[in-house]
C-alpha cells in the first residue's frame, strides 16, 4: 500500500475543509426530502376528497316485526254470467209492443214483448172451423148410426120369432104326422121353414154385425179426424200464445237488439237475459302458471276498491292458443250472490297459493324505491349504516324481507336519495319519527 507523500499538516488541513462539505450536503438532502414531504401531504390535502360527513336531522324509522305473507298468482279476469238466455221468439211475426228496456231486471215470466203475425190468427181460425165441423159430423153420425142399428136388430128381432113360429108349427105337424092327420109332405114343408127362419136369423145377425162394425170404423175415422183437428187448433193456440214472449228466468236485460221494421223471423236473437245471482270469473292463464294451483284453491277477485271470496272450480285440461301465446282456462266461482257486479267487467284476481307464516317486514316507503330495493339503513345508536338486504313479496302496506335484517332492528324508511352513495350517515334522534 503506498502512503501519501504529502506532509501530515496538510492533509490536516484538506480533511478539515471536507468535513463542513458533507454536512451540508446531508442538510440539502434532509431539506429536500422534508420539502418533498410537506408538498407530497399539501397535495394530498388540497386534491385527495376527503371522507364526506352526512347529518340526518328529519327522518322516518321503524322496527322489524313478524307477520304471515300470503304468496298470490294476480291473473286479469272477465266477469261472465254463468247463466245467460237469448231472448229470441218461437213464432214470426211484427213486434207491436215492447214493455221492458235494457238494465231492467225481470222475473221469470215476466213479459217482455208481443208479437202479431195475420197468417197464424188464420191459421188458428181454420183450425178452430175444421174442429168444430168434425165434432158436429160426429153428433150427425151418432144419431144415424143409432137409427140404423136399432133398423137391423128389428130385422134379427123379427127374424127370431119366425124361427120360433116355425119351430113351434113344426112341433104341431109332427103330432098331427103321428096320428095320420096330414100327409108327410105337410110335415116337410114345416121343417123346410124352420130351416129358412135359421137361415134368416143367421143372415140378419151377420147384418147386425157387419153394421156395427162400419160404424165402428166410420167413428173412429171421425174420431181421429176430430184428434188431428184438436191438435191444429193447439198448435195453432200455442203459436199465439207465443205472440208474447216471456223472461226464461229472473234476471237482467243485458241487451235489445230490435229490428227497424220490428218484423222479426222465429228464433231471431233479439237480446240477452243473464241470472246475475250467479256469476263466474274466467281467467286466462298461461300453463306453466296454472301448474302452480289447482281445484279447489282459494281466490281474491277485486274489482276498484272492494273484493269477493271465490275458489278455482275449473282448469281446462288442455291450453288455447290465442293472440298473446298458450292460455289455461280458469273458472272461478264467487263465495257469495254478486248481483251488484256488472257483466263483462274486468276484475284482478289472486289466486292463493303459499302462506309464508312469522316472516320478518317492514312497512313499505320511500326507501323501497330510493334504495333500489337492494338496501338499507339500519340505526346503530346515532348512526345508520347502509346494509344489503333481500325482500320478497309485497303484500298491501308491508314487504317481506327474506335476508339481511333481524326482529327488532330499526331501519330508515324514509327516502335515502340524498345520502344512499354512502355507507355511514351520522343521525339526530330527536329527528326521527317512529312509523
Amino acid at each position: 500500500m503506498s502512503e501519501s507523500i504529502l506532509p501530515e499538516r496538510l492533509r490536516n488541513q484538506q480533511q478539515k475543509r471536507k468535513a463542513p462539505g458533507r454536512m451540508r450536503q446531508l442538510s440539502l438532502t434532509v431539506f429536500t426530502l422534508a420539502a418533498i414531504g410537506v408538498i407530497a401531504f399539501g397535495a394530498y390535502y388540497f386534491f385527495f376528497p376527503k371522507q364526506e360527513q352526512f347529518v340526518l336531522n328529519f327522518y322516518t324509522y321503524a322496527a322489524v316485526d313478524m307477520q304471515d305473507f300470503l304468496e298470490t298468482l294476480t291473473v286479469k279476469g272477465t266477469v261472465v254470467p254463468e247463466q245467460v238466455a237469448v231472448i229470441t221468439p218461437r213464432v214470426g211475426g211484427t213486434i207491436e209492443e215492447v214493455f221492458v228496456q235494457e238494465g231492467q231486471d225481470v222475473a221469470a215470466g215476466d213479459p217482455l214483448l208481443r208479437l202479431y203475425s195475420a197468417e197464424i190468427v188464420s191459421e188458428k181460425n181454420a183450425a178452430e172451423t175444421e174442429l168444430s165441423e168434425a165434432r158436429a159430423k160426429l153428433a150427425e153420425m151418432g144419431i144415424l148410426q143409432e137409427k140404423e142399428q136399432e133398423t137391423e136388430r128389428l130385422k134379427v128381432l123379427e127374424a127370431k120369432e119366425k124361427l120360433a113360429a116355425a119351430e113351434r108349427d113344426l112341433e104341431l105337424q109332427k103330432t098331427l104326422y103321428e096320428y095320420g092327420s096330414i100327409p108327410r109332405v105337410e110335415l116337410e114343408r114345416a121343417e123346410q121353414a124352420v130351416e129358412a127362419a135359421k137361415r134368416l136369423v143367421t143372415q140378419s145377425e151377420w147384418e147386425l154385425e157387419l153394421l156395427l162394425r162400419k160404424h165402428e170404423a166410420d167413428l173412429a175415422a171421425i174420431t181421429k179426424s176430430i184428434a188431428i183437428s184438436e191438435e191444429k187448433l193447439a198448435k195453432a193456440q200455442e203459436n199465439t200464445d207465443n205472440f208474447l214472449v216471456r223472461a226464461a228466468f229472473d234476471g237482467r236485460i243485458l241487451s235489445l237488439k230490435l229490428p227497424n221494421n220490428r218484423v222479426v223471423t222465429a228464433h231471431q236473437e233479439l237480446g240477452e237475459l243473464a241470472d246475475l245471482r250467479r256469476q263466474v270469473v274466467q281467467l286466462q292463464v298461461p300453463p306453466g302458471q296454472a301448474q302452480r294451483f289447482g281445484v279447489g284453491s282459494a281466490v281474491t277477485v277485486s274489482l276498484g276498491q272492494t273484493s269477493y271470496a271465490g275458489e278455482v272450480t275449473y282448469i281446462a285440461p288442455q291450453a288455447q292458443q290465442g293472440n298473446d301465446g298458450p292460455t289455461v282456462l280458469v273458472r272461478v266461482d264467487f263465495l257469495e250472490e254478486v248481483p251488484q257486479l256488472r257483466p263483462n267487467s274486468s276484475v284482478t284476481a289472486d289466486i292463493h297459493l303459499h302462506l309464508h307464516k312469522d316472516s320478518l317486514y317492514l312497512p313499505r316507503g320511500a326507501y323501497l324505491t330510493s334504495g333500489q330495493q337492494l338496501f338499507v339503513y339500519v340505526i346503530e345508536g346515532n348512526r345508520a349504516k347502509k346494509r344489503e338486504v333481500q325482500f320478497g313479496l309485497l303484500q298491501g302496506n308491508s314487504v317481506q324481507i327474506l335476508r339481511g335484517l333481524e326482529l327488532g332492528e330499526q331501519v330508515i324508511i324514509s327516502t335515502y336519495d340524498a345520502f344512499r352513495h354512502l355507507d355511514e350517515i351520522q343521525i339526530l334522534p330527536e329527528g326521527g319519527h317512529a312509523l
